[in-house]
């Protein structure tokens, strides 16, 4: 099958497209003939090394997350899917090899695809939005007339969550450059505030969250405008969280990192509202398989509106 795949840590020149053999499945996964797939930040932070502690020395590694297709082989044990129907999902741990013509996944990463959307939207949606998802919910618990900010708006994982915290009742200030303000007022952002004309931190407003889904913010810059028992979650690690982490034990105030995780009963509540036209997957560009190596160049510089999308068939 073909597939993307990079045999050294490196830029993204490391890339190559061949041909590697079909993946087998077990009793309890499924096979994935994939349509798409998508690029997020952790795609091109493995690549490059950043994370090779984790990720180890064994060559060669696939690429990406999130993949949509059709089910062509379902294993012994799995009952809730069948051949031929259409799902999509984040593969769980550091299994990265979802840019490929074919997918051993496990049954549980995969939800129903959405029925209103097409595959290439499908696969944008996965890990984006199920980390915007876990932080709201799981880390900030979020709930209707929560005060919600969310740093990175209109970024792959920030417009996922603008969006679902306005579909669950939150009010939601949205925080982004002056060319993407139209954008997060259309999906719904009660106030914009542009970061290139204003500072964040001179809000008037106190929030119950402080969402920063690009890790720009530190938790002491956010704690003066949380609300008494807000929460502050950021998507990346630093010491200084930790330190805040430690500190915040005696304040009301707590400081959080969102680790997402492959969640079917998550991602099938994220189905429902892309459905019902609550959330939608804002594309910049789709690229081809054959360039990979493109897609993550324009990843890495940080100034991606929504997510990128990889059409493999």
């Amino acid at each position: 099958m073909k597939a993307a795949f990079y045999n050294k840590y490196g830029s993204a020149d490391v890339i190559e497209i061949g041909e590697l053999e079909k993946p087998q499945i077990l009793s309890d996964g499924v096979l994935v003939r994939v349509y798409a797939s998508s690029v997020n930040p952790v795609d091109w932070k493995i690549r490059s090394g950043s994370l090779k502690l984790f990720t180890g020395k064994r060559f060669p590694k696939g690429l990406g997350f999130d993949i949509s297709g059709k089910i062509v082989k379902v294993g012994e044990k799995v009952t809730a899917y069948k051949r031929g129907d259409e799902v999509y999902g984040k593969l769980s741990g550091l299994k990265n090899n979802a840019q490929a013509e074919y997918v051993s996944a496990k049954a549980d990463d995969l939800a129903l695809k959405p029925k209103n959307i097409n595959f290439v939207e499908a696969a944008a949606v996965p890990s984006a939005a199920l980390t915007a998802y876990q932080a709201l919910l799981s880390k900030g618990g979020l709930a209707k007339n929560s005060k919600v900010l969310i740093n990175g708006c209109s970024g792959g994982v920030g417009h996922f969550g603008l969006q679902i915290a306005k579909a669950l009742g939150a009010t939601v200030t949205g925080v982004c450059s002056t060319k993407n303000v139209a954008l997060a007022k259309e999906l719904g952002a009660n106030k914009v505030i542009d970061y290139k004309k204003e500072k964040i931190v001179d809000s008037e407003l106190q929030f119950d969250i402080f969402f920063d889904a690009v890790a720009k913010q530190s938790f002491g810059k956010a704690k003066p405008i949380l609300k008494n028992g807000g929460k502050y979650i950021t998507t990346l690690p630093s010491a200084s969280l930790f330190l805040s982490v430690i500190s915040g034990l005696l304040s009301t105030k707590k400081a959080k990192m969102i680790n997402v995780k492959s969640n079917v009963k998550d991602l099938n509540h994220i189905t429902k509202l892309i459905e019902i036209g609550k959330v939608k997957p804002i594309i910049e560009k789709v690229y081809k398989l054959e360039q990979i190596q493109e897609a993550h160049r324009h990843s890495e510089t940080g100034r991606v509106v929504g997510k990128l999308a990889v059409s493999i068939n």
